[in-house]
């Protein structure tokens, strides 16, 4: 009988949008360590360029709540989306800054396929990268 040789799952690749340079490489070592691709952009108009016309493909967005509001960032997201030439399944994830400890380690899902995260440890961001975007 033959054997059936599968080619390996294609890694998940995690686009973040993260301008702080200090969070950035220890997010970015923590999302590779746990088995995913991850493609960076700084900021809005680093991220618009990566994506525009579908260069980029991925199959998470990834933003880090910094000094605009949660539908701020959604709005970016989606335009990432859009930019990339990603269909609306496509789950947006916004990791919020600043929040009271009656939101600390709750995730939220705020649309279709778009949640906002507001982290009390990293494993919280772990678990929930594993449920949107499974390895």
């Amino acid at each position: 009988m033959p054997i059936e040789v599968t080619s390996p799952a294609a890694v998940p690749r995690i686009f973040v949008l993260e301008s702080d340079e200090d969070v950035r490489p220890v997010l970015k070592y923590n999302l590779q360590a746990w088995g995913y691709q991850v493609i960076i952009a700084v900021d809005q108009a680093d991220a618009i360029q990566r994506t525009q016309g579908g260069r980029e493909q991925f199959d998470l967005i990834l933003i880090n709540h910094v000094g605009q509001t949660i539908d701020e960032l959604m709005g970016i997201g989606r335009q990432i989306r859009q930019n990339a030439n990603l269909d609306s399944r496509v789950p947006i994830l916004i990791m919020a800054e600043r929040y009271g400890r009656e939101l600390e380690g709750k995730d939220f899902q705020v649309g279709d396929n778009e949640y906002v995260t507001y982290l009390e440890d990293g494993q919280q961001l772990r678990r929930l990268l594993q449920r949107l975007c499974p390895i």
